[in-house]
């Protein structure tokens, strides 16, 4: 019994690690890398190859390589869209009548893709929580299981329309291509975060506002407080990376401690505040970029048009909710 667990726990230290996930995803990008260089009709095969190639290199290598290594990487990468060497392949997908009868004969069994990620990714973390493991060990076992939980997925995929393996990768380098460069966001936002919080911008822009606002006036405060979460997140691409930078150097400093405010009301207030601006910017490039490319509508930006009076409306009353709960409330 003894033996048994121990090896399930060296199976579970190799497997539920996110190196798993990095090294998969490094394999998945050669792949697409190889099939945009064996495009004789694509316009750009070998810059949109080598971005590829490199970003697989250091999805695979960069847990080895040298930090300068992988900085100089990110800049070669950067060197190459930035002339425009990142384009789209030529793909023929399926006729029209073809879609319509496919979609006939799989009828709602199309969902089962989509439903195993989910499943799987909880499925993995909850048999982790129930083996007895910490939590920590859980909430990695849920990322890992989300990259399985795509591999079943394709699995069932493939089982459901019958297709080959070269048919899928090929789809899923349409895909990809569909969203271009802006894959390597996410990655490259985080990094953004970690190094504003590190250089105390946060800091920065209390001390502005102190120079602007008046001591004592909570709703300028507020909407100082409110305004600076939604630009940090346009900046950044999401509200989780501009939030640390904000709390730490206006939300805490100038409305929790002089006005004795309740940290965990202000803080859930503040940070929906700045998802206002995931709505308003194209570094949230998921929400609104890769829908635009992936429906082919002619305005790039036509997803965050419609949502910008939304996204101000909203905004407006996290201002007006936070002001009120704290002269009402208070702590």
């Amino acid at each position: 019994m003894t033996e048994l667990a121990t090896l399930l726990a060296t199976l579970s230290e190799r497997l539920l690690n996110l190196n798993t996930v990095y090294i998969l995803t490094g394999i998945l990008l050669y792949i697409f890398a190889f099939l945009t260089l064996t495009e004789p009709s694509h316009t750009s095969r070998k810059g949109t190859a080598a971005f590829w190639l490199i970003l697989g290199s250091i999805f695979l290598f960069g847990g080895v390589l040298p930090h300068w290594v992988t900085g100089l990487l990110v800049l070669v990468m950067v060197a190459i869209d930035g002339a425009g060497r990142v384009r789209r392949g030529a793909y023929e997908g399926a006729s029209r009548a073809v879609q319509v009868l496919e979609a006939r004969r799989l009828g709602d069994k199309i969902f089962l893709p989509v439903l195993m990620i989910p499943l799987v990714t909880f499925g993995l973390a909850g048999a982790v929580r129930l083996a007895g493991f910490d939590a920590a060990r859980m909430n990695q076992a849920a990322l890992v299981g989300l990259a399985f939980g795509g591999i079943v997925a394709m699995a069932v995929v493939k089982k459901l329309t019958g297709g080959t393996f070269s048919m899928l990768m090929q789809e899923g380098r349409r895909l990809n291509d569909a969203m271009g460069s802006v894959n390597v966001l996410p990655q490259l936002l985080a990094s953004l975060g970690l190094i504003f919080t590190a250089a105390k911008v946060g800091e920065l822009i209390a001390s502005g506002i102190h120079a602007v606002v008046p001591e004592g006036n909570l709703f300028l405060l507020v909407v100082a407080n409110c305004l600076g979460m939604a630009l940090f997140t346009m900046v950044m691409g999401n509200s989780f990376a501009a939030f640390p930078v904000v709390a730490t150097g206006v939300l805490v400093p100038l409305i929790v401690k002089p006005f004795g405010a309740n940290p965990a009301m202000v803080a859930i207030i503040t940070l929906t505040a700045g998802s206002t601006g995931t709505l308003m910017t194209p570094m949230a490039a998921n929400f609104n970029i890769v829908p635009a490319a992936l429906l082919n509508m002619k305005d790039q930006y036509g997803v965050i048009r419609f949502q910008l009076p939304y996204a101000l409306t909203i905004w407006s009353l996290h201002v007006l909710l936070m002001w009120t709960l704290i002269k009402v409330w208070g702590s």
